[in-house]
């Protein structure tokens, strides 16, 4: 799960309703990266949107539907190769823990992040939220 799609939940944007959607019809809590939740807190507390208590509480909502994961070894290596190739696709460092988090875990991704679906090769899907 990535930083817009949990800003799109947050702030009901478009795109929201199919976070929801898809963290309720699984078998599984959705896996979000450490690093991504830092990245959505930050990035609502600072604009003024949010106090730091609504986001958490916002997130509280999520509940048991989402498995926070610490950068582990394997998505290090796999996250520094993104990064290390962002350019052609405009990857954050977020971005790019991200991806290297879903290739590690073997995990799909659900994202609002256009660019990711034109990287070539990887070995995980990257569905859009909106279209």
């Amino acid at each position: 799960m990535t930083r817009p799609l949990l800003m799109a939940f947050i702030r009901r944007e478009p795109g929201g309703e199919t976070v929801l959607t898809a963290l309720t019809d699984g078998m599984r809590p959705c896996l979000v990266g450490v690093a991504q939740l830092v990245e959505v807190e930050g990035k609502l507390v600072s604009d003024g949107s949010f106090t730091p208590d609504q986001v958490r509480a916002r997130l509280h909502q999520l509940g048991q539907l989402l498995d926070v994961q610490s950068l582990q070894s394997g998505a290090q290596a796999a996250s520094a190769f993104y990064y290390a190739r962002r350019k052609p696709y405009d990857l954050s460092l977020g971005d790019a823990l991200c991806l290297g988090l879903a290739e590690a875990l073997g995990a799909d991704v659900l994202t609002a992040e256009r660019g990711w679906a034109t990287i070539p090769d990887l070995p995980f899907s990257v569905t859009l939220i909106r279209t």
